[in-house]
C-alpha cells in the first residue's frame, strides 16, 4: 500500500464517520435537542479530521512523495474496518437506533482499527515536518493530537449526560484509560 492510498483510506474512514455521526443526529434529535447537537458535533469534529488528515497528505506529498511505502499498520484490517463501518451504516440507515446502541456505536469506532491508522498517520506527518525542516507546523500536529483527547472526552461526557447504561459509561471511559476493569 501507498502513503497516497493510506491517506485515501484514513480520509475516506473519517467522511464515513462524519456522515454516521450526522444521520444520528437527525435520528436521535427528536430525542432531546440536546442529543441531536451532540451527534452533529461528533460530525463536524470527524470532518475536521478529514481535513487535518488532507493537510498532513499535501505536506507529505511534498516531503515523500504519496508513492512511497505507507507505514506499517500492526493488527489492522482494512477490510474489517470497512465491514464494520458498512454493519453501522446500514443499522443506522435501516432502523431507529436507540441511544443506547447509538453510544455503542461511537464507543465501538472510537477504539476501532480506523484509529491505529490516523494515530499511524500523525506519526508520518510528524516525520515530514521534520524532514521538510519546518518545525513551526508540529503545532498544527499538536492540535490534532489535542482535539483527537478533546473529541474523546466529548464522547465520554456525553454519555455520561445522556446515558443510563453505566457499563456504557465504563467502556467509554476506557477509550482514555484501558485498564478499569469491566463491571461485573
Amino acid at each position: 500500500m501507498t502513503l497516497a492510498e493510506t491517506f485515501d483510506l484514513c480520509q475516506e474512514i473519517e467522511l464515513r464517520h462524519a456522515k454516521l455521526y450526522a444521520t444520528l443526529s437527525v435520528r436521535l434529535g427528536n430525542v432531546d435537542e440536546r442529543i441531536a447537537r451532540f451527534w452533529q458535533e461528533m460530525s463536524a469534529e470527524e470532518w475536521q479530521h478529514h481535513l487535518l488528515v488532507g493537510f498532513g497528505r499535501s505536506l507529505c506529498a511534498q516531503t515523500f512523495g504519496l508513492d512511497a511505502p505507507a507505514p506499517q499498520f500492526a493488527d489492522v484490517s482494512i477490510e474489517r474496518i470497512n465491514e464494520t463501518l458498512d454493519e453501522y451504516e446500514e443499522r443506522v440507515r435501516a432502523k431507529q437506533v436507540t441511544l443506547s446502541e447509538a453510544f455503542e456505536i461511537a464507543v465501538a469506532l472510537e477504539t476501532g482499527e480506523s484509529d491505529a491508522i490516523y494515530a499511524e498517520l500523525v506519526s508520518t506527518i510528524k516525520d515530514a515536518i521534520y524532514q521538510s525542516d519546518r518545525p513551526y507546523l508540529l503545532n498544527r500536529i499538536s492540535q490534532m493530537e489535542k482535539d483527537m483527547h478533546a473529541h474523546v472526552n466529548h464522547l465520554i461526557d456525553a454519555a455520561k449526560r445522556f446515558s443510563i447504561n453505566p457499563d456504557l459509561v465504563r467502556k467509554a471511559h476506557r477509550l482514555t484509560d484501558p485498564y478499569i476493569p469491566p463491571l461485573n
